[in-house]
């Protein structure tokens, strides 16, 4: 080997083992369940005004929208329940209701579903719960030509496993 030429392997070692370390980085942050993005979050920046525009159908239409979880079973799941009712708090029957669902500390992770009429205004779904916490629950409604959609947040918890000792 040439005198010397241990400063240039040196640097192209050093300048690839960056470039390594920046792909693991990368790819551990790509991977990271914690991790979310907005999908089409430029289209819904630009169309703000749309947004502000079902606030208003929102209000107009006079109606209210309860969420609630029921606590996590052991097979990790929870029922989601939807209240719908109208201005004159009567129960809006035969609604089509889809709800998207998140945990906050695992945004990446949705929950997708259409929720079914167990009672008249009362929709519900199981959906696979495994962690306690806040959730994010998007609910869209229709009835007819009327168009509701939000966002609220919720809890999920966990009930503690029995202790009662067998005699």
């Amino acid at each position: 080997m040439k005198p010397g030429i241990g400063w240039p392997i040196g640097i192209a070692c050093i300048l690839g083992a960056t470039i390594v370390g920046n792909l693991m980085v990368m790819r551990i942050a790509g991977n990271d369940p914690a991790f979310a993005v907005e999908p089409d979050y430029y289209r819904k920046a630009v169309e703000y005004d749309s947004t502000m525009a079902q606030a208003r159908r929102n209000l107009a239409l006079g109606w209210q929208v309860s969420r609630s979880l029921s606590p996590i079973t052991a097979t990790d799941s929870a029922e989601l329940q939807v209240v719908l009712t109208n201005a004159n708090a009567e129960p809006l029957r035969g609604a089509r209701v889809a709800i998207m669902a998140r945990f906050n500390a695992r945004a990446n992770d949705t929950l997708t579903a259409m929720l079914q009429e167990q009672a008249p205004g009362r929709y519900h779904t199981t959906l696979p719960v495994r962690h306690a916490g806040e959730w994010e629950v998007r609910v869209d409604a229709r009835m007819g030509d009327a168009h509701w959609r939000d966002a609220q947040r919720v809890q999920a918890v966990r009930l503690p496993l029995s202790t009662d000792a067998a005699p």
